[in-house]
């Protein structure tokens, strides 16, 4: 097996056996609107935005925006990267939600879907997957998981890891389109988060792959 891929196999296993005691998001703590992170790697340099933010309480309606660029260490203007993925979704029970919204990539440009939500935030465990069916231009089906864990040490202080992946499908061809495996592993003083980080991509039918290894700092407000 693959380093690259061993790291977020590992990940899993752990984060998965945590899942198991957790409760329902309602009834957890209100959880950072904005975080801001950054990764300085071996082969690119790494900048992701994660804004989810509730703006009506009542009827339990939200906005959910997930940006990310990646830039080349050798200044190869081709091989930088943009993704974003806006959403507003509407809950309905026990952490489901349906969601709305439009993906725009630098291959692509922009296209729509609609889709799924669950969503679980406590204090020490976050998990969010998307299965969307995107439906303008071209036919895919995609899924987003992103889990994080951070184990309390003391008042301040936590362990930080997070496993976040993506499968992006074509159903037009068949193959795959777009996928990624990133994880994190570090600690978290108040709202500041760093440690070690690896982001392994891969693209088209032919899987070509990016692999990127290096340091990150995130900040959640």
């Amino acid at each position: 097996m693959k380093k690259s891929q061993l790291i977020p196999i590992l990940f899993a296993v752990v984060l998965s056996t945590q899942y198991l005691y957790a409760q329902d998001t309602t009834q957890t703590f209100i959880p950072k609107t904005v975080s801001v992170e950054e990764m300085v790697g071996d082969q690119r340099q790494f900048l992701q935005i994660i804004l989810n933010k509730v703006f009506v309480e009542k009827k339990k309606i939200g906005l959910l925006s997930i940006s990310s660029y990646a830039a080349d260490n050798k200044d190869n203007i081709s091989n930088n990267e943009y993704q974003n993925t806006t959403l507003i979704y509407h809950h309905l029970f026990k952490g489901i939600s349906i969601n709305s919204g439009a993906s725009f990539n630098s291959l692509e440009g922009m296209k729509n879907f609609v889709g799924l939500q669950y969503m679980h935030q406590s204090k020490t465990l976050s998990i969010l997957y998307l299965p969307n069916y995107y439906f303008v231009k071209s036919q895919k089906i995609s899924n987003t998981l992103l889990i994080e864990y951070r184990p309390e040490i003391n008042k301040n202080w936590s362990i930080y890891t997070r496993l976040q992946l993506l499968y992006n499908h074509d159903l037009a061809n068949g193959n795959h389109f777009r996928s990624y495996a990133y994880s994190r592993l570090g600690l978290t003083y108040k709202y500041l988060s760093f440690g070690l980080a690896q982001n392994f991509d891969r693209y088209g039918a032919d899987k070509n792959t990016k692999d990127n290894y290096g340091i990150f700092i995130k900040l959640s407000l």
